[in-house]
Protein backbone atom coordinates (compact mmCIF):
# COMPACT_ATOMS: atom_id res chain seq x y z
CA UNK A 1 0.00 0.00 0.00
CA UNK A 2 1.28 3.69 -0.95
CA UNK A 3 1.74 6.20 1.08
CA UNK A 4 0.29 9.10 1.32
CA UNK A 5 0.13 11.65 -0.79
CA UNK A 6 2.43 14.72 0.15
CA UNK A 7 0.00 17.27 -1.69
CA UNK A 8 -2.29 16.08 0.84
CA UNK A 9 -1.33 14.65 4.26
CA UNK A 10 -4.79 13.61 5.36
CA UNK A 11 -5.98 11.91 1.99
CA UNK A 12 -8.95 13.07 0.40
CA UNK A 13 -10.63 13.20 4.15
CA UNK A 14 -9.29 16.23 4.20
CA UNK A 15 -12.02 19.64 3.04
CA UNK A 16 -11.39 19.60 -0.57
CA UNK A 17 -11.46 23.12 -2.92
CA UNK A 18 -14.52 24.64 -2.69
CA UNK A 19 -16.47 23.80 -6.35
CA UNK A 20 -19.97 25.54 -5.53
CA UNK A 21 -18.66 28.66 -7.26
CA UNK A 22 -16.24 30.03 -10.27
CA UNK A 23 -13.24 28.44 -8.83
CA UNK A 24 -10.25 30.60 -7.72
CA UNK A 25 -11.82 33.60 -9.83
CA UNK A 26 -12.70 36.62 -7.75
CA UNK A 27 -16.67 37.76 -7.53
CA UNK A 28 -16.08 40.62 -9.49
CA UNK A 29 -14.48 40.90 -13.34
CA UNK A 30 -13.43 44.54 -13.76
CA UNK A 31 -12.32 44.50 -17.05
CA UNK A 32 -14.94 43.92 -20.11
CA UNK A 33 -12.57 42.61 -21.89
CA UNK A 34 -11.87 39.89 -19.16
CA UNK A 35 -15.64 39.12 -18.69
CA UNK A 36 -15.81 38.34 -22.29
CA UNK A 37 -12.43 36.08 -22.22
CA UNK A 38 -14.51 34.23 -19.38
CA UNK A 39 -17.18 34.13 -20.51
CA UNK A 40 -15.80 32.48 -23.56
CA UNK A 41 -14.13 29.97 -22.16
CA UNK A 42 -16.90 28.90 -19.81
CA UNK A 43 -19.10 28.46 -22.64
CA UNK A 44 -16.20 26.64 -24.62
CA UNK A 45 -16.05 24.01 -21.47
CA UNK A 46 -19.43 23.68 -21.37
CA UNK A 47 -20.09 22.26 -25.06
CA UNK A 48 -17.56 19.51 -23.93
CA UNK A 49 -19.15 16.17 -23.33
CA UNK A 50 -16.66 14.88 -20.81
CA UNK A 51 -15.69 16.63 -17.83
CA UNK A 52 -13.21 19.49 -18.71
CA UNK A 53 -11.25 22.06 -16.64
CA UNK A 54 -8.26 24.26 -17.43
CA UNK A 55 -5.24 23.69 -14.56
CA UNK A 56 -2.16 25.30 -14.26
CA UNK A 57 0.92 23.92 -14.01
CA UNK A 58 0.80 23.90 -10.27
CA UNK A 59 -2.35 22.26 -10.47
CA UNK A 60 -4.62 25.00 -10.01
CA UNK A 61 -8.08 24.94 -11.52
CA UNK A 62 -9.30 28.78 -12.63
CA UNK A 63 -12.25 27.19 -14.60
CA UNK A 64 -14.20 23.54 -14.63
CA UNK A 65 -17.29 22.67 -16.18
CA UNK A 66 -20.31 21.32 -14.83
CA UNK A 67 -19.22 17.30 -15.01
CA UNK A 68 -15.57 18.22 -14.25
CA UNK A 69 -16.68 20.00 -10.80
CA UNK A 70 -19.02 16.90 -10.38
CA UNK A 71 -16.34 14.37 -10.09
CA UNK A 72 -14.10 16.34 -8.56
CA UNK A 73 -16.99 16.70 -5.83
CA UNK A 74 -16.84 12.97 -5.52
CA UNK A 75 -13.02 13.22 -4.25
CA UNK A 76 -13.35 9.32 -5.71
CA UNK A 77 -10.09 9.22 -7.96
CA UNK A 78 -9.28 13.03 -7.98
CA UNK A 79 -9.79 15.79 -5.54
CA UNK A 80 -8.91 19.88 -5.80
CA UNK A 81 -7.28 20.75 -2.68
CA UNK A 82 -5.45 24.12 -1.56
CA UNK A 83 -2.46 22.37 -3.28
CA UNK A 84 -3.69 21.61 -6.38
CA UNK A 85 -5.10 18.54 -7.85
CA UNK A 86 -4.16 15.45 -5.84
CA UNK A 87 -4.81 11.56 -7.08
CA UNK A 88 -6.34 9.16 -5.47
CA UNK A 89 -2.72 7.30 -5.31
CA UNK A 90 0.88 9.08 -4.66
CA UNK A 91 2.30 7.41 -7.91
CA UNK A 92 -0.91 8.68 -10.30
CA UNK A 93 -0.86 12.33 -8.78
CA UNK A 94 3.33 12.31 -9.94
CA UNK A 95 1.98 11.30 -13.20
CA UNK A 96 -0.52 13.87 -13.32
CA UNK A 97 1.16 17.07 -12.51
CA UNK A 98 4.02 15.47 -14.98
CA UNK A 99 1.65 15.60 -18.19
CA UNK A 100 0.33 19.56 -16.85
CA UNK A 101 3.84 20.51 -17.09
CA UNK A 102 4.87 18.40 -20.00
CA UNK A 103 1.31 20.24 -21.23
CA UNK A 104 2.15 23.77 -20.02
CA UNK A 105 5.40 24.30 -20.61
CA UNK A 106 5.76 22.78 -24.31
CA UNK A 107 2.19 23.35 -25.70
CA UNK A 108 4.23 22.68 -29.16
CA UNK A 109 4.57 18.83 -28.59
CA UNK A 110 0.40 18.52 -28.69
CA UNK A 111 -0.95 16.08 -25.95
CA UNK A 112 1.26 15.25 -23.07
CA UNK A 113 2.88 12.06 -23.58
CA UNK A 114 1.61 10.64 -20.56
CA UNK A 115 -1.86 10.91 -21.95
CA UNK A 116 -4.35 9.12 -21.90
CA UNK A 117 -3.93 7.50 -18.01
CA UNK A 118 -6.24 6.30 -15.94
CA UNK A 119 -6.75 7.63 -11.89
CA UNK A 120 -7.78 4.39 -9.85
CA UNK A 121 -10.68 4.71 -7.45
CA UNK A 122 -11.98 3.64 -3.83
CA UNK A 123 -15.66 3.22 -4.82
CA UNK A 124 -15.60 3.00 -8.27
CA UNK A 125 -15.34 -0.60 -10.31
CA UNK A 126 -13.83 1.73 -13.15
CA UNK A 127 -11.15 3.72 -13.70
CA UNK A 128 -11.05 7.61 -14.33
CA UNK A 129 -9.22 8.35 -17.46
CA UNK A 130 -7.42 11.21 -17.91
CA UNK A 131 -6.55 13.03 -20.95
CA UNK A 132 -4.07 16.45 -20.49
CA UNK A 133 -3.31 19.01 -23.74
CA UNK A 134 -2.38 22.30 -23.89
CA UNK A 135 -4.96 24.84 -23.00
CA UNK A 136 -5.07 28.23 -23.35
CA UNK A 137 -3.11 31.18 -21.90
CA UNK A 138 -5.44 33.05 -19.33
CA UNK A 139 -5.26 36.67 -20.16
CA UNK A 140 -7.61 37.60 -17.40
CA UNK A 141 -8.20 38.21 -13.63
CA UNK A 142 -5.27 36.91 -11.43
CA UNK A 143 -4.32 34.29 -13.61
CA UNK A 144 -3.49 37.16 -16.16
CA UNK A 145 -0.53 35.82 -18.14
CA UNK A 146 -0.66 32.08 -16.93
CA UNK A 147 -0.48 28.90 -19.68
CA UNK A 148 -2.75 26.32 -18.93
CA UNK A 149 -3.49 22.47 -19.67
CA UNK A 150 -6.87 21.03 -20.74
CA UNK A 151 -7.44 18.12 -18.80
CA UNK A 152 -11.02 15.78 -19.85
CA UNK A 153 -11.83 13.49 -17.63
CA UNK A 154 -13.82 10.26 -18.76
CA UNK A 155 -16.03 8.85 -15.78
CA UNK A 156 -18.12 6.28 -17.14
CA UNK A 157 -20.65 3.84 -16.45
CA UNK A 158 -19.47 -0.31 -16.00
CA UNK A 159 -22.40 -1.12 -17.15
CA UNK A 160 -22.28 1.09 -20.07
CA UNK A 161 -23.80 -1.19 -22.62
CA UNK A 162 -21.11 -1.97 -25.91
CA UNK A 163 -22.35 -3.41 -29.04
CA UNK A 164 -19.55 -6.25 -29.33
CA UNK A 165 -20.75 -6.05 -33.03
CA UNK A 166 -19.62 -2.52 -33.49
CA UNK A 167 -16.50 -3.34 -32.83
CA UNK A 168 -16.30 -5.92 -35.20
CA UNK A 169 -17.66 -3.92 -38.03
CA UNK A 170 -15.40 -1.08 -37.22
CA UNK A 171 -11.78 -2.44 -36.24
CA UNK A 172 -12.13 -5.57 -37.94
CA UNK A 173 -11.79 -7.81 -34.68
CA UNK A 174 -12.78 -11.13 -34.04
CA UNK A 175 -15.45 -11.84 -31.77
CA UNK A 176 -13.04 -13.07 -29.35
CA UNK A 177 -11.03 -10.11 -29.32
CA UNK A 178 -13.71 -7.86 -29.03
CA UNK A 179 -15.58 -9.34 -26.18
CA UNK A 180 -11.81 -8.96 -24.46
CA UNK A 181 -11.94 -5.20 -25.36
CA UNK A 182 -15.10 -4.81 -23.65
CA UNK A 183 -14.66 -6.70 -20.44
CA UNK A 184 -11.29 -4.00 -20.67
CA UNK A 185 -13.31 -0.94 -21.15
CA UNK A 186 -15.73 -2.25 -18.34
CA UNK A 187 -12.86 -1.90 -15.95
CA UNK A 188 -11.74 -5.61 -15.92
CA UNK A 189 -8.07 -6.02 -15.78
CA UNK A 190 -6.01 -8.65 -18.13
CA UNK A 191 -6.45 -11.44 -15.52
CA UNK A 192 -10.10 -11.23 -14.47
CA UNK A 193 -11.58 -10.77 -18.30
CA UNK A 194 -9.15 -14.20 -19.17
CA UNK A 195 -11.12 -15.83 -16.44
CA UNK A 196 -14.23 -14.36 -17.46
CA UNK A 197 -14.23 -15.06 -20.93
CA UNK A 198 -12.72 -19.19 -20.11
CA UNK A 199 -9.39 -18.19 -21.76
CA UNK A 200 -5.84 -18.69 -20.91
CA UNK A 201 -4.45 -15.26 -19.68
CA UNK A 202 -1.88 -15.89 -22.32
CA UNK A 203 -4.33 -15.89 -25.02
CA UNK A 204 -5.45 -12.50 -23.75
CA UNK A 205 -2.65 -11.01 -23.69
CA UNK A 206 -2.43 -12.22 -27.95
CA UNK A 207 -5.84 -10.73 -28.67
CA UNK A 208 -4.63 -7.23 -26.43
CA UNK A 209 -1.69 -7.34 -28.92
CA UNK A 210 -3.95 -7.59 -31.72
CA UNK A 211 -6.26 -5.20 -30.78
CA UNK A 212 -3.71 -2.51 -30.12
CA UNK A 213 -2.58 -3.19 -33.62
CA UNK A 214 -6.30 -2.96 -34.96
CA UNK A 215 -7.16 -0.29 -33.31
CA UNK A 216 -3.67 1.69 -33.49
CA UNK A 217 -3.30 1.87 -29.73
CA UNK A 218 -0.81 0.83 -27.73
CA UNK A 219 -1.77 1.05 -23.81
CA UNK A 220 -5.24 0.11 -22.25
CA UNK A 221 -6.13 3.40 -21.38
CA UNK A 222 -5.59 4.51 -25.01
CA UNK A 223 -7.49 1.57 -25.92
CA UNK A 224 -10.73 1.86 -23.37
CA UNK A 225 -11.04 5.90 -24.38
CA UNK A 226 -10.74 5.24 -27.97
CA UNK A 227 -13.91 2.64 -27.71
CA UNK A 228 -15.30 4.87 -25.75
CA UNK A 229 -15.33 7.69 -27.92
CA UNK A 230 -17.82 5.76 -29.87
CA UNK A 231 -20.68 5.58 -27.16
CA UNK A 232 -20.41 8.53 -24.99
Amino acid sequence: MESPSPAAPNGFNRSAANLSGPLNLPDTVNLRASREVLAALTYGLEMVRCGALLATEEGNVPLANRTARAILQKKDGIALFDSGLVAERPSDTRILRSALQSAVRNPERGEAEQSPFPLQRRFSANALIVRVMPGPGLDCCEWNGQRTALLKLYDHDPDLPMDEKSLVAIYGLTRGEAALAVKLVQGKSIEAAADELCISPHTARTHLKRIFMKTDTHRQPELVLRILMLVL
